[in-house]
């Protein structure tokens, strides 16, 4: 169940098995009404068991088949996602966190989420704790008060894999670690900005030799250690003084010594967010979108609630178009027809660089087991046109639509 890979989307073969199948029924395709005799002799349906597709150019629907068929999207939601982020949080937001220091000289660190909270952001961070006068740090008392969930994300798993790490309020390094095993069982960190901590020690035993990844957010009591233990080794590396436990306490209420901002914006974090389809980062921001819009605690129904509001506010989007039960795809319980991703889609267009670039057209993929899914743009004399591909079921026939379709799209140019 440990995972010698951090791949965040579940792609088959590049990335895992995942949790079980909740399938819609198989229906047989038909072709949209609207679906333009452009296409000539190219046949799409033999490709589709259970699933829809469309095609824009110049702001018309050029190829589609059952628009309004709600689908299981995988990660392609997460561009939905980025887009109530940027209407509630807006593209320079950053994630904080809090440092109060007590007049034994303990240190309470406060999170607020930040999906960013890495080793060279904390070193960075310690650094400016003495920068700020801090001379010396005994216990270090974590607080993750700020997030109250009942559960993890809808979909998520309870193995050691990456793609099941939890959400939290304060998680370091995206609540995994990152060791090297030899053969004779001995252990190393494996990135050079992460000094080797006793979780790793410990953990590592019995690791097969090479490069591990392994998810340690199955017990909140490792995340919340694995903090404490990397903010201690920056400590000392930033020559602050001082030794005591880690422990979990709420931090005091009034000012904070020292408030930390994320290095990243939002608009930065969904560029990596996009580029590695990752959850965790994904249902952070979808957290934090309800904790700023109502309040913290940050719950899953304040993110859902935030992203309603956003579908209510649209007259092309409705909860009939849309269901969103967490910000990243991986559940099961998520719906999208494919006339609202399309409509997703030309919202997004002003974000539209922050996609991969894959053969030269603005891509993001979404896999699970039986989903298949591909959203972005082509390019059209400076221009954009959206596109959309969804399959729930067996085959993989995703990369065989989109061939299928550009052929299409460039008999529409001829």
């Amino acid at each position: 169940m440990i995972s010698q890979f951090n791949k965040c989307s579940r792609l088959s073969l590049a990335t895992f098995i995942i949790l079980f199948a909740i399938f819609i029924s198989p229906l047989q395709t038909q072709a949209d009404d609207k679906q333009p005799s452009a296409t000539g002799s190219i046949k799409l349906n033999h490709l589709i068991e259970n699933g829809a597709y469309g095609l824009t150019r110049d702001g018309d629907l050029i190829a589609s088949a059952n628009l309004d068929q709600p689908l299981v999207p995988a990660s392609i939601i997460k561009l939905l996602t980025a887009l109530v982020a940027f209407d509630r949080l807006g593209p320079d937001y950053r994630f904080k966190t809090e440092f109060f220091i007590d007049e034994r000289d303990n240190l309470y660190i406060k999170g607020y989420g930040d999906p960013f909270l890495i080793s060279e952001e904390i070193e960075q961070i310690m650094v400016s704790l003495k920068k700020a006068g801090c001379e010396t740090i005994n216990d270090i008392y974590l607080d993750d008060s700020s997030y109250q969930l009942e559960k993890r994300a809808d979909g998520v798993g309870d193995s050691l894999n990456p793609y099941d790490v939890a959400s939290s309020a304060l998680a370091v390094n995206f609540n995994t670690i990152n060791v090297v095993a030899d053969k004779n069982g001995n252990v190393q960190s494996g990135e050079p900005q992460t000094p080797l901590l006793p979780m790793m020690i410990r953990l590592g035993k019995g690791l097969p030799p090479g490069l591990n990844r392994i998810n340690i957010s199955e017990k909140p009591a490792d995340s919340l250690l694995l903090a404490g233990q990397l903010f201690r080794s920056f400590q000392e590396k930033a020559e602050i003084s001082g030794q005591g436990r880690i422990a979990r306490r709420k931090a005091p209420t009034g000012k904070p010594f020292y408030t930390h901002s994320s290095s990243k914006t939002l608009n930065e974090l969904i560029v990596g967010l996009m580029l590695y389809s990752n959850n965790f980062i994904a249902n952070q921001i979808f957290l934090q979108i309800g904790a700023v819009s109502y309040g913290y605690p940050a719950t899953w129904e304040k993110g859902r609630k935030a992203v309603r509001e956003f579908i209510d506010k649209d007259p092309e989007l409705n909860p009939t178009s849309v269901k969103m039960v967490e910000g990243s795809g991986i559940s099961r319980n998520n719906r999208l027809t494919l006339r609202a991703m399309l409509h997703i889609l030309e919202l997004f267009k002003p974000h539209a660089e922050l996609l991969p670039l894959k053969n030269g057209i603005l891509l993001k993929s979404g896999t699970l087991d039986r989903v298949y899914s591909y959203a972005g743009y082509l390019r059209n004399n400076g221009m954009l046109d959206s596109f959309a591909i969804i399959l729930n079921q067996g085959k993989n026939k995703r990369d065989e639509v989109l061939k299928n379709l550009l052929v299409i799209y460039k008999k529409g140019h001829d």
